[in-house]
């Protein structure tokens, strides 16, 4: 009995002394994981990013190699097979640079949230890739992205009952410029478009604006327009926007047309008053004439 309680605690003092061992072998193997660059700053929705990682302290033989794994998170996706990137050896040197640089390209998802969005890097020393990542390290950076969806802001500017033309003012309030915008008036119940429904006005700078006419009858409510446009990553997009229209605004306004219909009416009043007076006068000359003969006679 006693030698089999010597035995154990002997099997026990080697089993801890490895345990030791180890944890200090695994200790003097100090691992550090930066964020050395993103390109471009910052990421685009819908476009492409190119991250460099760098991993310091590889060149320890302690290390004997090194393991590095990247979760893009919910904002980016990997444009290549996220594999288990490894190194090999006791030593690590490259072009006389003691540390490992991993570079990434990241698909930007193109509803990816604007600010900082999280993506997450596992990484152990060794080459043990069984149980990795679970059995490693994990460390998470900040990936700076740019909203790049418009916003608008779109009121009726006009309304010509005579010509039925119906004008929309468009204003960019986003911080980016977009393309090749266009404006669309589905069919509903209060706008009854006559002629093309699709208005193509162009590039829209940010805090610029534009306008869009349109042939139609409307009616006192909210009309929905489409507005289409293409993004800073060339992603064509397509967002619907309601415009409250009131006809009160714009009842018992002149139109450019009806001015000119008007100044028209007015002057062919005069001209004809005019030549009735220049009609009376060379009438009442020619009988002046004719009394003052017939005195002669």
């Amino acid at each position: 009995m006693g030698k089999e309680i010597i035995i154990i605690f002997l099997v026990a003092f080697f089993v801890f002394s490895g345990l030791s061992f180890t944890r200090a072998d695994s200790s003097s193997c100090n691992l550090q994981v930066s964020l050395v660059n993103q390109d471009p700053y910052p990421a685009v929705q819908g476009d492409t990013v190119k991250l460099l990682f760098q991993v310091s302290g590889v060149q320890s033989a302690a290390c004997n190699g090194a393991m590095f794994k990247l979760d893009p998170g919910y904002a980016f996706s990997l444009t290549q097979n996220n594999s288990i990137q490894t190194l090999q050896g006791s030593t690590f040197s490259q072009n006389f640079n003691s540390n490992w640089v991993i570079p990434y390209v990241l698909n930007v998802n193109p509803d990816a949230p604007d600010g900082d969005s999280q993506v997450t890097v596992y990484y152990a020393p060794g080459n043990n890739v069984i149980n990795f990542p679970a059995s490693g390290f994990s460390q998470t950076f900040n990936i700076t992205v740019q909203d790049s969806r418009a916003k608008f802001d779109i009121f009726v500017s006009n309304y010509d009952s005579t010509t039925k033309t119906i004008t929309f003012q468009i204003l960019n309030t986003a911080k980016v410029d977009v393309k090749a915008v266009t404006i669309t008036i589905p069919e509903q119940r209060t706008m009854q478009v006559k002629g093309a429904n699709t208005n193509i006005v162009g590039d829209i700078n940010s805090n610029s604006y534009t306008s869009a006419d349109f042939i139609g009858t409307p009616s006192n409510g909210n009309i929905t327009l489409q507005v289409s446009y293409s993004d800073q990553a060339g992603v064509r997009r397509t967002i619907d926007q309601n415009v409250t229209y009131d006809s009160i605004y714009f009842t018992n306004i002149p139109s450019s047309g009806s001015s000119s219909g008007t100044i028209i009416i007015i002057l062919l009043i005069i001209a004809a008053i005019v030549g009735y007076f220049i009609y009376r006068n060379r009438k009442k000359k020619k009988r002046l004439l004719a009394e003052r003969r017939n005195k002669i006679k």
